[in-house]
């Protein structure tokens, strides 16, 4: 078994080693797999995962006139975390990113590697923050699982900065990268910059121009809806890493 690394080298691009490494970590059609990583080359929006399938994979609404998708959650345990300690992201596909068909189901260890996109929900106008994945293969339950993100993109609004309830200084930024439905068009991530990131993050400007690396993650909060506390799930990228381009 390979150890999946999907870290970027510091010239900013996740390359085809990288991609490499994660496919091969699953020795099954390796030949197969690593061609079609390598094809995939030099990027400015990458993901790279391995996890668990959380729940059954259900058909996904048309996206931006994009058509026979499906979706499903994938449940990431944290580095250095608990078993209870875990992201639970959305990951969205198209038949021909398939690459294992017949076992992508409820429980199964799957690889994924594709690119951060958001489509807003109608009727409602819901953000949904997403892996729109261009690769998804079955892998054993030894996969070492990995949660990697790239991004490359424009700062989309002037950042917010500030204290946790805990102390912690933050700084949440909004990425502007291209679409991948529609030429012209973008998709805004949001990011959220910690420790002497967050205070670089800060000074920031609208239009700004930025590369960024780290995870998507998933977390809890409480809102109340029409008078009934209600608790809904974030997902956004977490910068371990971010400078400007």
């Amino acid at each position: 078994m390979h150890t999946a690394d999907i870290r970027h080298n510091r010239s900013g691009y996740y390359d085809g080693t990288a991609y490499k490494a994660i496919i091969s970590a699953d020795r099954s059609s390796r030949k197969k797999r690593e061609r079609k990583a390598v094809k995939m080359g030099k990027r400015e929006n990458a993901v790279g995962m391995a996890g668990r399938i959380a729940g059954e994979i259900e058909k996904q609404p048309d996206i931006y006139g994009a058509s026979g998708l499906k979706r499903f959650f994938l449940e990431i345990q944290r580095s250095g975390g608990s078993s209870q300690d875990s992201d639970r992201v959305i990951v969205i596909y198209g038949q021909e990113a398939d690459a294992t068909p017949g076992q992508l189901k409820d429980g199964a260890y799957v690889m994924v590697m594709g690119k951060m996109q958001t489509y807003k929900e109608v009727p409602g106008g819901h953000i949904v923050v997403f892996v729109l994945a261009e690769y998804v293969g079955a892998a054993t339950e030894k996969v070492e699982q990995q949660n990697g993100v790239y991004l490359e993109g424009v700062v989309a609004r002037k950042p917010i900065h500030r204290t946790t309830p805990l102390g912690k200084k933050i700084t949440e930024v909004v990425v502007k990268v291209p679409s991948a439905f529609t030429e012209g068009y973008f998709s805004f991530v949001p990011t959220i910059c910690w420790k002497e990131y967050a205070e670089w993050a800060a000074t920031c400007q609208e239009g700004a121009r930025v590369a960024l690396e780290g995870r998507l993650q998933s977390r809890e909060y409480k809102k109340r809806l029409d008078g009934v506390e209600a608790v809904l799930t974030a997902y956004e990228v977490s910068a371990q890493y971010i400078e400007k381009r």
